[in-house]
């Protein structure tokens, strides 16, 4: 089962609500676990989500359980939770860890930072001990499919920007990063974030250039590392000693003429401005330039090619569902849980017809409770044992551990595909 509080629903300003920190995640996982119907769980907290992943023993009270445990630790009512949370149980919640661990129902789609978000909120769960043989299968399963749809198909790598373009188009033109020298030319916020992702990327230097020349040292001192300033009156000496420029200024005129630059190497000019920062004089054959039409177009191409991968990610996800339930049968204890299920609510339903035959005094109110608490003592009393025979499932021992299991419950066990299995 999953229950998900995610951006398709909340707006930030409610999504803000539902956030588990870092530090109480530990705590949140053992209380969840500690609640009525709960077998396994694991919560992931995001900036976009907060999901629980769950094993229960019944669907109807498991969602009750879990979203009594979220309304109750952000102080809201289960009605008032209703409005935002969307349950998903069997095959919608193995798609959806799926396709969250894919970056595939993420906001930047493909993204892969929230891959290392599931990892983390796996092993929070497994330190607690709150996992068990399904969700630890589950989420493995989920984490190595995500490694291989980044691997395979890379889509964070396409830029969905101008800016990213543009550091892109620079990157595959040099070839290699090391060495090479990059001027940033303007420093509003598209220039501050020019420097920000070329700061990581692996050039030897990057100079920033802006007519406020303290706006400028503030920013390289910012990114430290290799990133420095030089003043305005050097802008064309600076692109002379580079070996690529973005240009990112608000000037209502071109700041610099090709004509004025005589580079000893060819130089890539990448230019973002609207009104153009650059005016290409002609005869600078030294000088390849992209103003923001080229790099839109191959923003719109990245954007088509991004489109078809993400439709080959989607439909590898049918798959792995297939290849999580042909595991979780070769277990043989899902019938077995179904079946003891199936004879403790037969018990409790005997106790209850001749506890009535005694009371017959009893009002509609009285029965209703009586009934309630009848079910809630035969939940806690199968709870356990379930929990455990669901752990030795995957022993070497299985076959005769639930052999033995059936025996004490008085299950009946039948043949199945050559083995001795139980019927549910």
């Amino acid at each position: 089962m999953c229950v998900s509080l995610n951006y398709h629903r909340l707006p930030v300003k409610l999504r803000e609500r539902f956030v588990f920190d870092k530090a109480v995640l530990p705590k949140a996982n053992r209380e969840l676990n500690q609640e009525k119907s709960i077998l396994e769980n694991v919560i992931l907290a995001t900036c976009n989500r907060t999901e629980i992943y769950a094993v229960v023993d019944q669907i109807h009270t498991g969602r009750y359980y879990i979203k009594r445990f979220i309304a109750g630790w952000f102080n809201l009512t289960v009605e008032q939770l209703d409005d935002y949370a969307v349950v998903q149980v069997q095959e919608q919640a193995i798609t959806q860890l799926l396709r969250v661990s894919a970056g595939l129902d993420s906001q930047i789609k493909g993204e892969p930072q929230i891959l290392g978000q599931v990892k983390r909120a796996f092993a929070v769960a497994q330190q607690e001990k709150t996992t068990g043989v399904m969700l630890n299968h589950l989420f493995r399963q989920a984490v190595t499919f995500a490694k291989r749809m980044h691997t395979e198909y890379r889509v964070s790598e396409f830029a969905q920007t101008s800016s990213q373009a543009g550091l892109h188009q620079i990157k595959v033109q040099l070839g290699t990063l090391k060495g090479k020298k990059l001027a940033v030319i303007g420093i509003g916020e598209i220039g501050q974030q020019v420097v920000r992702n070329a700061s990581t990327m692996g050039f030897d230097r990057i100079t920033i250039v802006n007519r406020h020349a303290d706006k400028a040292r503030k920013i390289a001192m910012e990114n430290a590392g290799s990133v420095t300033s030089a003043p305005w009156e050097t802008l064309a000496t600076t692109l002379q000693d580079s070996d690529a420029a973005i240009l990112a200024t608000a000037a209502p005129q071109p700041v610099i003429r090709t004509a004025q630059i005589t580079p000893a190497k060819n130089l890539i000019l990448v230019d973002l401005g609207m009104p153009r920062n650059v005016k290409m004089d002609e005869g600078n054959a030294a000088i390849a330039y992209y103003d923001i039409d080229h790099l839109s177009a191959i923003v719109s191409a990245n954007e088509q090619r991004k489109q078809e991968m993400f439709t080959r990610m989607e439909a590898a996800v049918a798959p792995e569902i297939t290849a999580f339930f042909a595991w979780q049968k070769q277990l043989h204890i899902v019938p077995v849980i179904r079946t003891l299920r199936e004879h403790a609510l037969k018990v409790e339903s005997v106790s209850y017809d001749g506890l009535l035959r005694q009371l017959p005094e009893l009002n509609a109110h009285e029965r209703k409770v009586i009934s309630k608490h009848m079910k809630g003592i035969i939940n806690q009393m199968i709870k356990g044992p379930i929990k455990e025979i669901k752990e030795l499932s995957v022993d070497p021992t299985a076959a005769a551990d639930i052999n033995f299991f059936c025996q004490i419950f008085g299950l009946t066990p039948i043949e199945t595909e050559g083995q001795k299995v139980h019927e549910g």
